[in-house]
């Protein structure tokens, strides 16, 4: 019966989403079913978007840098959202090793790549922030790394790639 109760409050919310999306002449698919959060819009002139949160399965090639060694990205913790203008995905890890490490495997990784963009390095007790730009594509990955509940590293990766105008 519960579970019958929880997916009738899941419609209804799906349903009162979508309709108030529509209210602005355009489309929308809202689904809670996968424990996470996808939805799809189309706008009154047909582009269409899209967002999953939690529940995207995101890649390193997808996020353009390899994940640290050992780590896996948490469940529940990616996203993905693409639309006309661009796409954007996030991805959250864990290690166990400190966050200057973990920053000096990032830092290398970008370097590698930093031809013709601009590497920002920036750092403040103990967190890192990397980030690489490419006006050319309009692209942007950004990396932050900062000490774990504990021990360790919490690593958050996005990338985001805009229309080149």
């Amino acid at each position: 019966m519960l579970a019958a109760c929880g997916k009738a409050s899941e419609t209804a919310v799906e349903k009162v989403v979508e309709s108030q999306m529509e209210k602005d002449g355009g489309k929308a698919k809202v689904d809670l079913s996968s424990g996470g959060v996808k939805v799809t819009t189309t706008d009154a002139s047909g582009k269409t978007s899209q967002m999953e949160l939690g529940t995207a399965k995101v890649s390193e090639a997808e996020i353009g840098v390899p994940f640290y060694p050992g780590t896996q990205p948490r469940d529940g913790e990616m996203t993905r959202i693409t639309s006309p203008e661009g796409s954007m995905v996030t991805v959250v890890l864990h290690s166990n090793d400190a966050p200057d490490k973990v920053a000096g495997f990032y830092r290398d990784s970008l370097k590698a790549q930093a031809q013709g963009k601009q590497l920002t390095d920036m750092s403040s007790d103990g967190s890192y922030m990397l980030t690489l730009t490419d006006d050319k594509i309009k692209q942007i990955t950004q990396i932050t790394v900062s000490k774990g509940d504990g021990k360790g590293s919490d690593i958050q990766i996005m990338s985001n790639s805009g229309t080149p105008r």
